[in-house]
């Protein structure tokens, strides 16, 4: 089975990564809106056989991430910084 590792926010860390996004266009108007699609993608993955793990993005963790790594906060880098956080979660679970 394959496993995806997807971003997940909790409400109030959704809002601070869209407010310091340099592509706020990129998110739904409102959180309940975010929560909805993201959930349908969810079933959508489920229905070929693969699962999904939430990787919990906090907007601090995301920001030093972008700092450290000369990037903005933009699509590419949260796409890369959920990445490198699943891997990283993947390898404690493993020890």
């Amino acid at each position: 089975m394959l496993i995806i590792g997807v971003g997940w926010y909790e409400e109030e860390e959704w809002k601070k990564v869209k407010l310091s996004a340099v592509d706020p266009e990129r998110f739904e108007e409102t959180y309940s809106e975010w929560v909805e699609m993201a959930e349908q993608a969810f079933a959508k993955i489920r229905t070929v056989g693969s699962q999904v793990n939430k990787s919990y993005i906090k907007a601090a963790d995301l920001m030093a991430w972008c700092l450290a790594h000369d990037k903005p906060n933009d699509a590419s880098s949260r796409v890369q910084f959920v990445s490198q956080q699943g891997t990283t979660e993947w390898k404690s679970s493993r020890n």
